[in-house]
């Protein structure tokens, strides 16, 4: 396999930036452009062992850098693999990695050194994917969320239930070499109870993939309510700045504005629609019926009141419209009434968004609202890949289950048993194509 070499940190001026070799030859091309200070040579240097010196080009020194050796197998790639660290120029680095592709090392692809990883066994393939999750997080529930994979506990979890499917299958091997003996394991009852297990723990997965993507992507938030609620000072609130334009005449935001604002450890994809009224006005009439289409695809609501005019029967109908998605009422302009917030049957937070100082009130409301995906502490699959082959499991189990029920021949089950298993060998890339390889590392960055 050949050698290959990136630069693993941004593209961007900094106080370090670090070049990245594996491979057969990793060593060998380091230390025809490294000169140590000393005697140590890099070709004599031990694993995990550092050394100074200097990069030269024709004599010309081009910078002091530090140099670390990782010895196969006990390196991230499993490969022999050799990090040089420099000064953060950008001009600086690539002239460092074009040293070494003339040294015979080649470009790395995305994701090439992970790649590797994979191939040489030092990661599953769910771990290799939650590598990028890892760098992706942008906050502490996406980390503990993609650190859980990353450190193997999805790859145990779907090991210990694809662990049933295999002894059920070793059952059935055992039986259809032997018919006139039936295993235990195979005994109607038995084994409608270990399916309806299986088949739990695959649904419970895929449920809470929804957590996972939230965390991952960000809430896709709607926000509704009257002409002049206040729905625009929430989104120039939320955003901290001026984003959507704010008058008194209705009907100002006539078409659905976009924007994402960090809320704590939440992103909110927010989409800041037309206020809701009976109009005559065509384009205002369009706008609206984008805000009723925005919530096909919403994970939540903001649903804005304007304290001092309080709930109508209109608020109170369109409420209902949104009976299948969170809701979370803002009783805005709370500064220029006294009147206190309504009880309703969803969670209502009293704000003035045009003189909010703070989004505290709100991550609370919002932790509340989406506290599975903050305070879980349990393994979960982190992309759609995943959990397509995880829902295309449990259809499988869920025909034994039908197969069982009517009492069709069990050497029918078999077929359907190995394809549920196979689909769970493939989260952790065990028989999986090289396509699909490569597709998952196609979405990585070059460096990593």
């Amino acid at each position: 396999m050949k050698t290959i070499a990136a630069i693993s940190t941004p593209n961007a001026v900094g106080g370090i930036a670090m070049i990245r070799i594996s491979g057969d030859r990793a060593i060998e091309a380091a230390s025809q452009i490294f000169q140590p200070v000393g005697n140590t040579k890099v070709t004599e240097m031990r694993g995990y062992s550092c050394a100074y010196g200097y990069i030269s080009e024709n004599g010309e020194r081009l910078d002091d850098v530090v140099l670390t050796v990782f010895r196969a197998p006990h390196s991230y790639t499993g490969e022999d693999t050799v990090e040089i660290t420099c000064h953060g120029g950008l001009y600086l680095s690539r002239q460092i990695l074009a040293l070494l592709y003339r040294c015979g090392c080649s470009p790395a692809g995305p994701g090439e050194f992970t790649k590797r990883a994979f191939l040489n066994g030092k990661l599953s393939l769910s771990q290799a994917e939650a590598v990028m999750d890892v760098i992706r997080a942008d906050g502490a529930a996406q980390l503990r969320q993609a650190n859980l994979a990353k450190q193997g506990k999805l790859h145990e979890h779907m090991f210990s239930i694809s662990g049933q499917l295999v002894d059920m299958l070793s059952a059935f091997a055992y039986w259809l070499d032997d018919a006139e003996d039936m295993p235990p394991e195979l005994e109607r009852d038995t084994l409608d109870a270990n399916l309806q297990s299986i088949q739990q723990k695959l649904q419970t997965l895929s449920e809470n993939y929804q957590n996972g993507r939230i965390l991952r992507e960000g809430i896709r938030t709607v926000l509704l309510g009257r002409p002049n609620a206040g729905k625009s000072s929430v989104m120039n609130w939320l955003c901290r700045m001026q984003r959507s334009i704010v008058t008194s005449i209705a009907g100002t935001t006539r078409d659905v504005i976009t924007e994402q604002a960090k809320i704590g450890e939440f992103t909110l994809l927010l989409s800041d629609t037309a206020g809701l009224r009976s109009t005559e006005d065509l384009i205002e009439s369009i706008g609206i019926s984008q805000a009723y289409q925005a919530l096909n695809t919403a994970d939540l609501v903001l649903y804005v009141v304007d304290a001092a005019v309080g709930m109508t029967n209109e608020d109170y109908e369109t409420l209902k419209k949104c009976s299948n998605i969170p809701v979370l009422v803002l009783w805005n302009k709370n500064d220029l009434t006294d009147a206190d917030p309504p009880q309703l049957d969803v969670p209502v937070l009293s704000v003035s968004a045009y003189l909010a100082d703070s989004t505290a009130p709100l991550l609370e409301a919002l932790r509340g609202i989406f506290a599975s995906a903050v305070v879980s502490d349990q393994p979960g699959i982190m992309n759609e890949r995943q959990n397509a082959l995880i829902q295309h499991a449990v259809s499988r189990v869920s025909e034994c289950r039908d197969m069982l029920q009517n009492d069709d021949e069990l050497d029918m089950i078999y077929f359907s048993l190995e394809d549920a298993a196979q689909s769970l060998r493939e989260i952790d890339g065990v028989d999986v194509s090289v396509d699909v390889i490569d597709g998952v590392f196609s979405k990585f960055c070059i460096g990593k």
